[in-house]
């Protein structure tokens, strides 16, 4: 099946989770004048209906209103993005399923690997689940493949409160289909974004600025709870940024062993991370805040891709287990 959308008059564009990116997503959005709708719940549903979207960039405030829904009224909607951590992934589809209909392009913009990582290719791992983000196939199930188009998100952003975020560093995604085929509905999609402010490319082979962002995320979220220290510690600092690099090499090798072709060097990678400054990563923003951190989507799941080829990951592993061990302690501790 090929879901097009053609025209980018009148499209009807949900954003669904209102944390630090749907917040500049949807905004950015609507001040361009697209017709945006947010699903949330709780106290982002009733700030955001009593005052709106409020995003804090480098030359000024953006604030703006929205259509807001719980998900169960919304209607089917022309583009769905779904902007949340990846454990919260089918939960927020569960909500946001009446907004998908035969035509709906599905967008999820979500760290790590994802579960459609298999999906849309041929080959000997085609349809293949990665269990470390979808252990039951229930994201593969309730999400159309035919209607999922790839994004890769290259910004930092933080969620103040309800409805509210800033992003002080440039904002850039990648839109590509996961079958590596372009279509029509994905111009339409990158033309939307550019117009909003969001600076993004088209790609016909989505993996690779997938592995790109999958490494960059590998080599700093992890390491910065450990050391509970900022992006220009983490990728500038020289202690840090020599067990940045090595998580870099580990994680490259798996990328090679899927063909990936990364989009920037590592080198590269540690000066784009150190020019962050004080920047938090978002598994850094969510220990300090006392939520699960997405170390299955971002550890786990390339080290299960790992063993599918026979790679060890020996620091990788040691890492994440650093992380995963401070995050449930922290967790466990009375309140």
């Amino acid at each position: 099946m090929d879901v097009t959308i053609s025209s980018q008059a009148n499209l009807k564009i949900c954003v669904a989770g209102p944390g630090a990116i749907g917040i500049s997503i949807a905004t950015l959005l609507a001040a361009a004048g697209e017709k945006v709708t947010v699903i949330a719940r709780g106290d982002s549903y009733n700030a955001i209906a009593s005052s709106g979207l409020n995003l804090r960039l480098v030359d000024g405030d953006l604030q703006t209103d929205v259509s807001v829904s719980d998900g169960s009224d919304i209607g089917i909607q022309d583009v769905l993005f779904l902007c949340s951590k990846s454990q919260d992934l089918l939960a927020l589809v569960n909500r946001s399923r009446t907004a998908i209909g035969a035509e709906t392009m599905v967008v999820p913009v979500v760290n790590g690997i994802p579960w459609w990582y298999f999906h849309g290719l041929n080959g000997r791992h085609a349809g293949r689940a990665v269990t470390a983000v979808d252990p039951l196939k229930e994201l593969a199930t309730v999400i159309p493949t035919a209607q999922t188009v790839g994004a890769v998100a290259s910004f930092t952003s933080e969620r103040l409160a309800p409805g509210r975020a800033v992003a002080l560093n440039p904002l850039k995604m990648v839109i590509g289909e996961i079958d590596d085929v372009e279509r029509c509905r994905s111009r339409v999609l990158v033309d939307i974004l550019n117009r909003c402010g969001i600076e993004t490319r088209l790609s016909t082979r989505i993996r690779d600025p997938l592995w790109t962002k999958v490494i960059a995320n590998l080599m700093s979220n992890p390491l910065s709870v450990v050391a509970e220290a900022p992006l220009k510690h983490v990728c500038g600092g020289d202690d840090l940024s020599i067990i940045s690099r090595k998580l870099i090499d580990e994680a490259m090798l798996v990328a090679a062993s899927f063909g990936a072709r990364l989009e920037v060097d590592p080198n590269g990678l540690l000066e784009f991370g150190a020019g962050m400054g004080d920047a938090k990563t978002s598994m850094l923003q969510d220990f300090q805040s006392g939520r699960q951190l997405e170390l299955d989507a971002i550890c786990g799941a390339v080290l299960e891709l790992a063993s599918i080829h026979g790679i060890d990951m020996p620091l990788t592993t040691y890492i994440s287990g650093i992380a995963r061990y401070k995050s449930i302690t922290a967790l466990s501790r009375p309140a």
